[in-house]
C-alpha cells in the first residue's frame, strides 16, 4: 500500500541532497538521496569507492593480416551492420507493465551538490552528470513516488520484475532495456558503486523512494533501485 501525504496546498519546491561520485562534498563521504515527497527529504551517506587501478601498459601492435582476395565473379561478404550511436538527450520513458509513459526532464546538481528533482510530479528525471541512456554506463532515472495530492510518476515502480521492458526515447528512436533486478536499500546502506559505478554496456538505474513514510521525521527510510540492461534484440512497441 502506498504511503500518500495528506492532500493540502502545494509546498515550495524542495531539493534532494544527492552527491554522486565526483560532485563537491565533504571529504570521505558521498551524500546521496534520490527521492522526496513535498516536505520530505531522504539523505544517504556512503563511503566513496577506491580510486581505479592504473591502466596496464599498451601491448605491442600486431602485424596486419593479409588482405582477402575475391575472384571477379564472387560476391564479397558484408559484415553485420554496426548499431548507430544514439544522439541527443532522452525525452521520454515508458514501461508497458505498469502503463507508464512519461516525459523526462534533465536533472542537475545545485551549488551544494544536491540533485534538483523534477518540479512536475508527473515527470521523471535523467541525471545529466552521468551516462545518457544508450551510452555505455549506467544512466540514472529518478522520480517521485507520490505527492500531497496522490501517486506520482514512479508510484508503480515496485511492481517491476526481472524481464520487464523499459524503453527510453532518444534521438528519434526507442532504446529498449530489460529489467534484471529490483532491490530496496536503507538510506544508510545505499549501493553507490552499483548505481553509479562503471558498466560494460548501456544500462539503466530507476530510482525512487520506498518504505513507510515517517510523518514525524518527514522522511522515507529507504530507496528502491530497479536495474536494467540493454535489450537491443527485443522487438519495439
Amino acid at each position: 500500500m502506498l504511503s500518500i501525504v495528506p492532500a493540502g496546498p502545494e509546498a515550495p519546491r524542495r531539493r534532494w541532497p544527492i552527491r554522486p561520485p565526483g560532485a563537491a562534498g565533504p571529504p570521505g563521504a558521498v551524500i546521496l538521496a534520490l527521492c522526496a515527497v513535498v516536505g520530505a527529504v531522504l539523505g544517504i551517506a556512503v563511503t566513496p569507492d577506491a580510486a581505479p587501478p592504473s591502466p596496464a601498459p599498451a601491448a605491442a601492435p600486431l602485424a596486419a593480416p593479409p588482405a582477402a582476395t575475391c575472384p571477379p565473379d564472387c560476391v564479397p561478404r558484408v559484415g553485420r551492420p554496426v548499431e548507430p550511436t544514439p544522439s541527443g538527450p532522452p525525452t521520454r520513458v515508458r514501461i508497458p507493465r505498469v502503463r507508464l509513459d512519461a516525459a523526462l526532464t534533465p536533472l542537475r546538481l545545485d551549488r551544494a551538490g544536491r540533485l534538483v528533482p523534477p518540479a512536475d510530479f508527473t515527470r521523471a528525471g535523467w541525471y545529466v552528470g552521468g551516462a545518457a541512456p544508450g551510452d555505455v554506463g549506467p544512466a540514472v532515472l529518478a522520480g517521485h513516488l507520490d505527492s500531497r495530492t496522490g501517486p506520482a510518476v514512479f508510484h508503480r515502480l515496485p511492481e517491476l520484475r526481472p524481464g520487464d521492458r523499459v524503453e527510453v526515447r532518444r534521438g528519434g528512436d526507442w532504446l529498449r532495456f530489460r529489467v534484471t533486478a529490483s532491490s530496496r536499500y536503507a538510506k544508510d546502506d545505499f549501493p553507490t558503486a552499483a548505481v553509479y559505478g562503471p558498466a560494460p554496456g548501456p544500462e539503466l538505474r530507476l530510482v525512487t523512494c520506498s518504505g513507510r513514510f515517517d510523518r514525524r521525521s518527514g522522511h522515507y527510510p529507504d530507496n528502491l533501485v530497479v536495474f536494467a540492461v540493454t535489450d537491443a534484440a527485443a522487438p519495439p512497441g
